[in-house]
C-alpha cells in the first residue's frame, strides 16, 4: 500500500463534491401551478370557453360526439377564445379517423371538464389498432402552442379494441411542435400506444419540430401500453405529481429518449410522482415470463446514436428526484448531465430472465456502445430496498457520483462500478448477496482512472454462516487506468471476508488507507 497526503484526500473529495452539487440543486417551487379549480374557473369566466354542448355534443355515453368536439374547438380558435368547456358527462368518439389521429389539435384551444371523475372522452369499441385520439396535424397546423387540458378522463377503451402485435400508437395526444403546453388534473386510461407523446422523431433536419415548455402533472396514468409519457424533441419539460400505474408500460412510465442527431432532449425534470407497478404486469410482448417488475423512468440514446461516437450538447441536463417506486428501476443509457436522486424503490424479487426493456439495477447508468463523451450523471441519496439485482450500476461513463445512497438486501453487489469513473462516498450497503452467494458492498471492475471511493460503510446483520456480504469494497479485475483508485476510510461491520480485496495481479496498485472494521 502506498501512503498518501490528507490534502490530497481532501481535494479529492471537496472536488466530486463540487461536481456533483452543481447539477443537484434542486428547485422544489419549480412549475407548480396555483390555479383555480376548473369548476370555479369555469362558473366564472364563461367568456373564457366554448361549450362542447352548444356545438350538438351530447355525453351521454352513446351518441357520436366527435364532429360536435371538432366544431366547438374551430369555433374557440375563429373567436380567440382558449378552451372548450366539457359538462359533466361520457363524450363518444366514433370516428375513425387517420393514420395521425382522429381530432386534430388546434393551436391556441385547451379542453377543459370538471374533473376525470365526472368527465369522461372516450373512443368506442371494435376497432383494429386505434388511432390516436388528439394529434397535431403539423402540415396543415404546424404549430400547437399556449394550449391547456384539463379535469378530463381520456379512456382509449382498449378492453374493446384488437390489435396487432407489434402496434403501439394508439395515444391520447400527440403533440409535435410548439409551446406552452400544460397537462393537469387528468385521467388516461386503457390506451395501447402512449398517454402523451410531446415531439417528434428522425427529423430530416436540425430541431424541425420541437416542443418546449411542457408541464404535465396532478394526473393518473393506468393501463397505458407503451409510456404514460413520453418526451422526445423537447426542451424544458416536467412531469410531476402523477400516479403512474397498472398494466402496461412496455418501454416505461415515462420515457425521455432521442432518436437522432437531428432532434434536441434538454432539460426535463421527473420528480414526486408515484410509480406503482403491484397492481398490473408488463405486456406479454415483452417476452418471458409474466412479471409486474418495469421502468419507471427510462433515458436514453438508441438507434445510430450520435455522430461519430462522441456525445454532443443535444441531450440531456435530466432531474429525476423524489419519486417513489414499486417495482421498478430507472436507467439511463447514454444520456449526460444527469440527476438521480432522492428517489426510493422497493422491490420484491421476481425473475426477469428473457424479458425485453428491463435490467435488474434499481439504477442503471449505462452505455454499451463506448460512446465518448459520456459524463456528470449522479445517483445521490437514493434509498433502494431491492430483491432484484443491483442497487446501482455504472458501465462506460465518466465523471459520476454516487454519494449518500442506503442500498438494502440486493441479491447481487450494492453498488457495481464497471469501466467508469467517478466518487463513490458516503454510502451504506446492508445485506447484499445471500449466504450461498455472497457479495460486495461496492465492486470495481475495469479501467478506470481516478476513482475515489470514501466513507462508504456495509453491514452484515446476520452473524456466522448466515452472513451475506464478503468485503465492502472489492476490485475484481485489473484496472489499467492512468491514476490509481483512492480508497479511503470506509468500513465494515460483520464482514465475511474483510473490507478490501484488491485485485490479485495489482496487489499494490491502489492507494487504500483507514479503511477499517466497525
Amino acid at each position: 500500500m502506498r501512503k498518501i497526503s490528507v490534502f490530497l484526500a481532501l481535494l479529492c473529495f471537496f472536488s466530486c463534491k463540487k461536481e456533483a452539487n452543481s447539477l443537484l440543486t434542486v428547485n422544489n417551487s419549480e412549475k407548480f401551478s396555483n390555479s383555480l379549480t376548473v369548476a370555479s374557473f369555469a362558473a366564472s369566466n364563461s367568456s373564457t370557453y366554448v361549450n362542447v354542448k352548444n356545438y350538438g355534443a351530447k355525453g351521454d355515453g352513446t351518441t357520436d360526439d366527435t364532429n360536435a368536439i371538432k366544431a366547438a374547438m374551430a369555433a374557440a380558435q375563429k373567436q380567440g377564445i382558449p378552451n372548450v368547456y366539457f359538462p359533466d358527462g361520457s363524450y363518444m368518439v366514433g370516428e375513425t379517423g387517420d393514420g395521425g389521429g382522429i381530432i386534430k389539435l388546434l393551436n391556441g384551444v385547451g379542453l377543459m371538464g370538471n374533473g376525470p371523475a365526472t368527465c369522461h372522452i372516450k373512443l368506442t369499441g371494435g376497432r383494429k389498432n386505434p388511432n390516436p385520439m388528439f394529434c397535431q396535424d403539423y402540415v396543415n397546423m404546424p404549430t400547437v402552442s399556449n394550449v391547456t387540458i384539463q379535469g378530463i378522463d381520456f379512456n382509449g377503451n382498449s378492453s374493446l379494441q384488437t390489435f396487432d402485435a407489434d402496434y403501439q400508437y394508439g395515444s391520447a395526444f400527440n403533440f409535435h411542435n410548439g409551446k406552452n403546453i400544460e397537462i393537469k388534473n387528468c385521467k388516461f386510461q386503457s390506451l395501447r400506444g402512449d398517454g402523451l407523446l410531446f415531439g417528434d422523431v428522425f427529423e430530416p433536419s436540425l430541431n424541425a419540430r420541437m416542443v418546449t415548455n411542457v408541464d404535465v402533472h396532478d394526473c393518473e396514468f393506468y393501463n397505458i401500453y407503451r409510456e404514460g409519457t413520453m418526451f422526445c424533441a423537447v426542451n424544458d419539460a416536467t412531469f410531476y405529481n402523477n400516479n403512474v400505474h397498472g398494466d402496461g408500460y412496455l418501454v416505461g412510465g415515462v420515457d425521455i429518449e432521442r432518436h437522432s442527431v437531428n432532434e434536441t432532449v434538454l432539460n426535463v425534470s421527473v420528480y414526486n410522482n408515484t410509480f406503482n407497478f403491484t397492481d398490473g404486469y408488463g405486456p406479454v410482448e415483452r417476452g418471458g415470463p409474466k412479471v409486474r417488475y418495469r421502468r419507471a423512468v427510462t433515458m436514453g440514446f438508441f438507434y445510430d446514436g450520435y455522430k461519430n461516437g462522441v456525445a454532443d450538447s443535444l441531450s440531456g441536463h435530466y432531474k429525476v428526484y423524489n419519486n417513489k417506486i414499486y417495482q421498478g428501476q430507472i436507467d439511463c443509457w447514454g444520456m449526460l448531465n444527469v440527476s438521480i436522486s432522492g428517489n426510493s424503490f422497493k422491490n420484491s424479487y421476481e425473475n426477469i430472465t428473457g424479458v425485453s426493456f428491463l435490467t435488474t439495477p434499481a439504477i442503471n447508468v449505462s452505455d454499451n456502445v463506448t460512446t465518448k463523451g459520456l459524463i456528470n450523471v449522479f445517483a445521490d441519496n437514493n434509498t433502494i430496498d431491492s430483491d432484484i439485482g443491483n442497487g446501482i450500476a455504472f458501465k462506460n461513463y465518466n465523471k459520476v457520483t454516487a454519494n449518500g445512497n442506503t442500498v438494502i438486501g440486493t441479491p447481487l453487489d450494492g453498488i457495481t462500478v464497471l469501466s467508469t469513473s467517478g466518487c463513490f462516498y458516503g454510502n451504506k450497503i446492508t445485506d447484499a448477496g445471500s449466504a450461498a452467494s455472497p457479495r460486495s458492498g461496492i465492486l470495481i471492475n475495469g479501467n478506470a482512472s481516478a476513482l475515489y471511493v470514501s466513507t462508504n460503510e456495509a453491514i452484515n446483520t446476520t452473524a456466522g454462516a448466515n452472513r451475506t456480504m464478503d468485503y465492502v469494497i472489492k476490485i475484481g479485475s485489473a484496472n489499467n487506468g492512468a491514476i490509481a483508485p483512492q480508497i479511503l476510510n470506509n468500513k465494515g461491520k460483520n464482514m465475511l471476508k474483510g473490507i478490501l480485496s484488491e485485485y490479485y495481479y495489482q496487489s499494490d496498485y491502489v492507494v487504500a488507507s483507514n479503511n477499517v472494521a466497525l
